[in-house]
């Protein structure tokens, strides 16, 4: 019980030092007093306490953000290897088109019936004629999407034969 008592006390003058120390401003001249002083209330103005100077605010945008670099209108276009790392297009999707294939031309129909968002593209790939694509991104079906890189590797693909056939369902899927 004794070492109960001493461990209370010792507790509450702990807790008086740390509510004395944060709660009393410390000031230069005050910094350089001795210990024995610390039970003292500062008698000092309100208004002598000074604080750092805050920056002014920023039009600029926030320092942990990039700067985001202007996009390019939607396109759709025919398929050139040079088009899948042009600037201003953040998604590159290859679309796997046959012109005899009901599916296809129904997504061509929705591709171009209003304006892609910006900084998209969607590259138009004939699919009878192009082997060498079909088989770098394991493409086996008409109406199939390959969201690619800047450098042309696959990120995602998606086959939206019997799928919807909105851009939506497009950019949703790749």
């Amino acid at each position: 019980m004794k070492y109960v008592k001493i461990a209370a006390a010792v507790l509450l003058v702990i807790a008086g030092l740390v509510a004395v120390v944060v709660l009393r401003p410390v000031t230069p001249s005050q910094s350089s007093q001795t210990d024995n002083q610390t039970d003292q209330v500062a008698t000092e103005p309100a208004n002598e306490i000074t604080t750092e100077p805050t920056a002014e605010p920023s039009t600029d945008a926030p320092v942990d953000q990039e700067p985001v670099a202007s996009l390019s209108a939607g396109r759709y276009e025919s398929y050139e290897t040079s088009k899948v790392a042009s600037e201003g297009y953040n998604e590159t999707i290859l679309f796997f088109h046959a012109p005899w294939c009901p599916e296809c031309r129904a997504f061509e129909k929705e591709i171009t019936a209003r304006p892609l968002p910006d900084g998209v593209q969607i590259l138009k790939v004939d699919y009878d004629s192009s082997d060498d694509l079909k088989s770098d991104y394991g493409v086996t079906l008409q109406s199939t999407f390959v969201k690619v890189a800047s450098n042309g590797s696959l990120i995602t693909k998606w086959q939206g034969y019997g799928q919807d056939k909105s851009v939506t369902a497009i950019l949703e899927n790749t």
